[in-house]
């Protein structure tokens, strides 16, 4: 399916028009490039027109999923079959769509239309791995024939494939590998009136006093990108609605007392809860009124996103309760522990998997069995902690260690992964001050690996190593202090790598100090 699409994130490509193909139904991205980003290239400020033809490229560059010699092989082939068809090459990787020409009076070069379905032809098995439910019929290559090459010795620098084929896709591919949340709006519902986050970054922490709706934030945001996670994964099964599974996910997380959605609803206003984001690009939002029992509305649909993961890391340690929060949920089905307690369970009980993970992933799992000089893994269905040859049961295990280790886990078994949105509530849980700020360094490199990172936080700790990380990486790390006045909840946002804000936790670190001179003053 080829599309005109508005490129919705708050970054340079904001409201501009891009031509995109993606599969139906489930909606996995094949080419993706800006149409109106590209004539302002080329149109100075200040000038009506463009001072030289604007060229509309599709890369070839393949994201994270495959590494070393299979990435470069399928890159070779895919650049191979797209000369073939005749696609000329602006760069190592890059081919040229069409051109909007300097003159342009409405029409293009006739064959522009041929040019985007060869390249989408070309990306197409790449993307789809050749599932059935996305593809009808043969396919147009088959990218098993890709992968012989994979056998022999890696190229030399200049054997046809550029290095900078191998990194990271460059910014213009955008599209629904390299943007997750980037905005979220909460009004009518728990303790927020009217509460919206823009411009969010990779790294988004959350911090105010007990009352300013913290969780209530994290749980929500986390439901709306589960939801949309399984509403992809179902479509090929029972094919819900995602308001069906999107008002399953809310009664399961929040659990309300009266087991009515409408509870949710802001007691004091007369009106609906509506919430949504702008999530991989798309826009979802829904609206829930205070007379509904189990369902919703969803007003915007933005539709499946095969790529996307939500995992949600609660304050209190599951490794030793893994068994009884499944059976609570699947074979009781009562509420007990909500749903981000069950999902992680689910996702700890995953079978640790042969990968090749990006370089900041195995500096966390090198950091994290340093930090306790262990690691904890599953045999004969129970969660132990192994340390060189001793090893203990989860119920002999520190909390602290237990809190760690399941990072290392879900790095281990796949689950936490590029274009994963990771959300955590109160990582300093049961850590000492040490490894509090020795995990913040860790959720950093766990960050440049393509997860987007929710927390929140009355840990001093946690939130001046962050700023220290945004300062000395230049990191993208944001801060929303909420607070609560009479009722009214409200946020103030700050970029971290501008240095700390004045801030309550800030605050009430400097309050102490003056007290602690006060007394030896008074002695």
């Amino acid at each position: 399916m080829a599309r005109w699409s508005t490129w919705r994130a708050h970054r340079r490509y904001h409201g501009q028009l891009a031509l995109e193909v993606a599969t139906v139904p489930r909606n996995r991205q094949i080419v993706w490039s800006t149409v109106t980003q590209r004539i302002l290239d080329v149109s100075p400020e200040g000038e009506d027109a463009m001072l030289e033809d604007a060229v509309i490229p599709v890369s070839l560059a393949l994201f994270d999923r495959e590494k070393g010699d299979e990435k470069r092989a399928y890159l070779r082939y895919q650049i191979e079959l797209a000369r073939k068809l005749g696609l000329p090459f602006t760069g190592a990787a890059t081919a040229t769509l069409f051109r909007v020409p300097q003159g342009f009076s409405g029409a293009l070069d006739p064959d522009a239309f041929g040019r985007v379905v060869r390249a989408a032809l070309v990306k197409l098995p790449f993307v789809t791995r050749g599932e059935d439910s996305d593809v009808e019929g043969e396919p147009f290559l088959d990218i098993r024939r890709a992968l012989a090459p994979s056998k022999r010795p890696a190229p030399g620098r200049n054997e046809g494939v550029p290095e900078a084929a191998a990194g990271e896709p460059p910014p213009d591919l955008a599209g629904q590998d390299s943007s997750l949340f980037d905005e979220l709006g909460v009004f009518q519902f728990g303790p927020f009136e009217a509460f919206r986050w823009t411009d969010l970054g990779r790294i988004n922490v959350v911090i105010g006093r007990n009352d300013t709706g913290k969780s209530t934030l994290l749980k929500l945001g986390y439901a709306l990108a589960r939801s949309v996670q399984d509403y992809t994964r179902r479509l090929e099964a029972d094919r819900p609605s995602l308001g069906e599974v999107l008002a399953d996910k809310l009664m399961w997380t929040f659990q309300p007392a009266s087991a009515r959605l409408g509870d949710l609803v802001k007691k004091r206003s007369p009106g609906d809860a509506v919430f949504g984001a702008t999530l991989c690009n798309a826009v979802y939002s829904a609206i829930l009124s205070a007379a509904d029992a189990r369902s919703l509305r969803v007003d915007d649909d933005g539709g499946p996103q095969p790529n996307l993961r939500a995992l949600f890391i609660p304050p209190k340690e599951i490794l030793t309760s893994v068994d009884a929060i499944t059976s609570l949920h699947e074979q009781d089905k009562r509420f007990g522990f909500d749903d981000t307690y069950y999902d992680l369970a689910v996702a700890l009980r995953g079978e640790v998997m042969q990968q090749d993970l990006p370089d900041s992933l195995r500096r966390v799992l090198t950091s994290l069995r340093s930090l306790f000089s262990g690691e904890i893994v599953r045999e004969s269905g129970r969660f132990v902690f192994r340390r060189g040859d001793d090893q203990f049961w989860m119920s002999q295990v520190a909390e602290g260690i237990k809190k760690i280790g399941l990072f290392a886990r879900l790095i281990q078994n796949g689950e936490l992964r590029r274009n994963t949105v990771l959300f955590i509530d109160e990582p300093e849980t049961n850590l000492h001050p040490a490894a509090a700020r020795a995990l913040v360094r860790m959720l950093h490199d766990v960050s440049l690996a393509g997860v987007q990172i929710f927390m929140a936080t009355h840990s001093y700790f946690i939130l001046k190593q962050l700023e220290l990380v945004a300062r000395q990486h230049e990191a993208d790390v944001r801060l929303c202090a909420l607070t609560n006045r009479e009722g009214y909840v409200s946020g103030s946002f700050h970029d971290l790598s501008e240095g700390m804000p004045p801030n309550e936790i800030v605050e009430e670190e400097l309050s102490m100090g003056d007290e602690d001179v006060d007394l030896a003053m008074a002695g």
